[in-house]
């Protein structure tokens, strides 16, 4: 499985995310975070993780005569190489994937989903365009730290910027 393949999975992203926002957890925090993934598919996305690399055990705490791992990014395993764009196209057919998946099953409703798509052409220099993206990072980061409210739903959000030609 290479990297894309591993890291583009929707609940290994929110792993990642989650230790991207605390720093370091153990499958139980994570599992208290991520409710709606059962148990068991939850550690084999961890031991995925794991076993890439993207993830590294930074503690071990003894429990009764079991090892409960505590988790960490491996800020080296997403410094990805991508000079032939096979990384983002392999990102962008995860999101055509998902699109593809959920437009097939029965119940889709993309008006009670509030499924959008969004697109527009900004004309920024460099330096305003990266107070844009730090912007929409922080803006991002309020919700991705904020306790999730009774009846929240995971909701996937992609934000794609290229050059113009």
């Amino acid at each position: 499985m290479n990297i894309a393949e591993v890291i583009m999975n929707p609940v290994r992203q929110r792993i990642i995310q989650f230790l991207m926002v605390h720093d370091k957890g153990t499958v139980k925090e994570i599992g208290s975070e991520l409710n709606d993934v059962p148990t068991p598919s939850l550690y084999r996305h961890v031991k995925i993780l794991a076993e890439n690399a993207v993830i590294v055990v930074v503690e071990e705490n003894r429990i009764r005569g079991t090892v409960e791992s505590v988790y960490q990014l491996n800020p080296n395993a997403l410094a990805v190489e991508d000079d032939d764009g096979l990384v983002v196209q392999a990102s962008l057919l995860s999101i055509c994937i998902s699109f593809a998946k959920y437009f097939a099953d029965d119940h889709a409703d993309p008006r009670r989903d509030m499924l959008s798509l969004t697109g527009c052409t900004l004309m920024l220099t460099d330096d305003e365009f990266k107070e844009f993206l730090a912007r929409i990072n922080d803006l991002t980061m309020d919700y991705i730290i904020k306790e999730p409210a009774e009846g929240a739903s995971p909701r996937q959000v992609t934000l794609i910027s290229s050059p113009c030609k």
